[in-house]
């Protein structure tokens, strides 16, 4: 996936945003990595058939919850969290043609409004509700959240199409998961390789690699639990980096000990259907692109306690600082416990950030904390950030208090080696804090941003508007370019003279459309 560049001066002298939302067009990069997608192509012949993978008879199963499909059985797992009532549960399953669906949960049923629901709203699931089992007929593969009392302790239920010609155990260049527990602690992969995890194989493990043509897929599970915050076997949980054409697809990834999954240093990356059940430990960023090109992140389901996806950059003194271009984020699903929902230039060690399209995403739960946003867009150093398209958004904003915030923020100095000192694993370097020189830009700054069709809907009656917090540091460093299109909270549109919308110094071609 590649998208169209045009320099920042013609951007601006040719209308900004209108420009941007022109020019930012999908095209087939060559070389890409073919996936199986959700579509007919990765499902068996249409007729109704179930798979079920047991699970390991090591593992504690969630007591909260009994899924059936089809009449058999599904296991549901156990979820660790900091939030709420500290726990929560997750269940998988593949199917073809149209399965009924019945769980049963043991957790008092809450009666207001927001109890006993299905997130998100897109796939029209309305269950019917009797003596304590929720039961739907559905025919396409699905991620949802099943919450009878509200964030206490929901059930994520995944449904897949059934595997197409899977990797097989003694497959050349294959690393194979069978079902049950394994504890290699660390997979490092190298050109070419191939990581399966296959349905109802739990593995304790970070994965690396370096090199290219590199694929991690399966039905199972990849586990981070045994490993305190910032103490797992490797800097981030699974950590490709200097390579091209990298999949990751269909697994879950369950209790990260930090920042989820990290490309970095890599072009033409594609992770598709893949599940993060986080919320563990702090800084578990769900996807976070740092340094790396032709991105596409597709059908993923991201529950975390920190940022959602998170587009940096990293780079540390005599690594290339690449930029962070043509990154497509598309029909995910996001609960976001602590943090932002999509942040962008948290770490700018990046020659730019630019070309980056979020599009038909819902956000079915948020956090309602001070100077936490959906979009919170803040480059830093010298990075230019450009060139960025949010559109067909859906926020459930219950609890979720603030909307967009651009604002560049002054270069910063350049740091010294900071080494946990609660980490065990002396090679940790905690993100963010690793030395590194300010790379020589034009920015920072703001230029080209669309927020199209953005709606916040079944927000609390009381209360302030979602803000919108825009601001630039000089005319150099400014907010230029930015429009909003058909913004909605509860059927409310938004326009420039709401509420709540701060305009600060140096933003330029600000335009409100309905």
């Amino acid at each position: 996936m590649e998208l169209l560049r045009t320099s920042r001066r013609k951007f601006v002298k040719t209308g900004g945003a209108a420009f941007a939302a022109a020019a930012l067009r999908l095209r087939d990069a060559e070389g890409a990595v073919a996936i199986r997608t959700r579509g007919p192509s990765a499902v068996a012949p249409a007729r109704d058939r179930v798979v079920v993978y047991g699970a390991p008879k090591e593992e504690t199963l969630s007591e909260d919850y009994t899924v059936e499909v089809n009449g058999q059985s599904v296991p549901v797992y156990v979820i660790q969290s900091r939030w709420h009532d500290k726990k929560y549960s997750a269940a998988y399953f593949d199917f073809c043609g149209s399965v009924t669906v019945r769980i049963k949960t043991n957790l008092p049923v809450s009666q207001s409004p927001a109890g006993s629901t299905v997130r998100p709203d897109k796939y029209g699931i309305r269950p019917e509700l009797t003596d304590g089992c929720a039961t739907f007929t559905i025919d396409r593969p699905f991620d949802i959240s099943f919450e009878p009392n509200g964030q206490k302790s929901p059930l994520h239920l995944f449904a897949n199409p059934i595997e197409v010609d899977p990797p097989k155990r003694g497959d050349r260049n294959v690393i194979y998961f069978g079902p049950g527990i394994h504890k290699p602690d660390r997979i490092d992969l190298t050109t070419g390789q191939t990581l399966y995890i296959a349905g109802g194989a739990i593995v304790k493990a970070a994965v690396t690699s370096t090199g290219d043509n590199i694929r991690i897929m399966g039905r199972g599970i990849l586990d981070g639990t045994d490993w305190p915050h910032f103490e797992g076997p490797a800097t981030r949980m699974v950590y490709p980096s200097d390579g091209r054409n990298i999949l990751l697809q269909d697994i879950i990834i369950r209790g990260s000990w930090t920042w989820t999954v990290a490309p970095t240093r890599c072009d033409h990356v594609t992770i598709s259907n893949v599940r993060i059940c986080g919320s563990r430990c702090g800084n578990d960023d769900g996807i976070d692109p740092c340094n790396s090109s032709n991105v596409t992140i597709r059908n993923c389901f991201i529950h975390t306690d920190d940022d959602g996806i998170a587009v940096k950059g990293t780079a540390e003194t005599g690594q290339d600082p690449k930029p962070s271009e043509n990154i497509l984020v598309e029909d995910c699903t996001f609960w976001i416990d602590f943090a932002n929902g999509f942040r962008l230039g948290a770490e700018s060690r990046a020659t730019a950030c630019r070309n980056f399209v979020a599009r038909n995403v819902d956000f079915i739960h948020l956090p309602d904390r001070n100077q936490i946003y959906v979009f919170h867009l803040h480059p830093e150093d010298n990075m230019p950030m450009e060139n960025i398209v949010f559109e067909k958004i859906r926020i459930h904003g219950a609890g979720a208090a603030n909307l967009a915030r651009l604002t560049p923020r002054h270069p910063a100095s350049p740091q010294t080696i900071h080494v946990n000192p609660q980490a065990r694993n002396p090679a940790w370097r905690v993100p963010g804090v690793a030395p590194y020189d300010i790379v020589p830009g034009e920015g920072p700054y703001i230029h080209n941003v669309v927020f199209r069709g953005i709606s916040v809907y079944g927000r609390r009656s009381s209360g302030p508007l979602p803000e919108i917090d825009l601001g630039g540091l000089s005319e150099a460093n400014d907010v230029c370019g930015v429009t909003f299109e058909n913004i909605t909270v509860n059927g409310e549109t938004i326009t420039g003279t709401s509420s709540d919308i701060k305009v600060g110094k140096f933003v330029n071609q600000l335009c409100w459309r309905t």
